[in-house]
């Protein structure tokens, strides 16, 4: 009989659309991220090398022109807004001499840049030159691998024979 004492309550709970409540609690938890400001900025080659031989120069003027298409190849990935640029590390070539020449202060002027097919663009003194810009995105974002080209002049009455070093300093920031 005892059995059918407690079954009657549960039937009626559950037929009056109540249920038995269990004890529980709860507890939130908030969710925090951040995301850095992310620029990467890789390259291909560190070292670009123009030699020019004597075939380079045209016999009348004495004034050569060489170029090392694709020399450096550039890669950006980034989270925002990025322009790329590029400064020569000083006004002039250093120059280390074959046999007894002096050094003829080559100005940095005799070096051109360029990505794509756009116009040669030449430094001039000690300041940066845009050389790209574009929007967050990885290396495989349209616009992210940037190719870069130089073109150095050089003359018989003023280039000596020796060898020629600028560095160049890219820098990619923030936009």
């Amino acid at each position: 009989m005892k059995t059918k004492n407690l079954f009657f309550p549960l039937v009626m709970y559950a037929l009056c659309g109540t249920s038995l409540s269990l004890a529980q609690t709860t507890k939130q938890v908030t969710v925090n991220a951040s995301v850095a400001e992310m620029l990467s900025l890789t390259v291909d080659a560190t070292s670009v090398t123009l030699a020019f031989v004597a075939a380079d120069y045209d016999a009348n003027t004495g004034l050569a022109t060489k170029t090392a298409a694709k020399a450096t190849t550039f890669s950006v990935s980034a989270n925002r807004a990025w322009k790329l640029t590029v400064r020569p590390g000083d006004q002039y070539f250093t120059f280390t001499p074959l046999g007894t020449a002096q050094d003829p202060r080559k100005p940095v002027s005799a070096l051109a840049t360029r990505t794509g097919v756009t116009a040669y663009a030449p430094f001039s003194g000690i300041t940066d030159i845009p050389v790209a810009t574009g929007t967050g995105g990885g290396y495989s974002k349209t616009g992210n691998i940037i190719p870069v080209d130089y073109q150095m002049t050089s003359a018989l009455a003023t280039d000596p024979p020796g060898a020629y070093v600028l560095t160049l300093t890219y820098t990619l920031a923030a936009q």
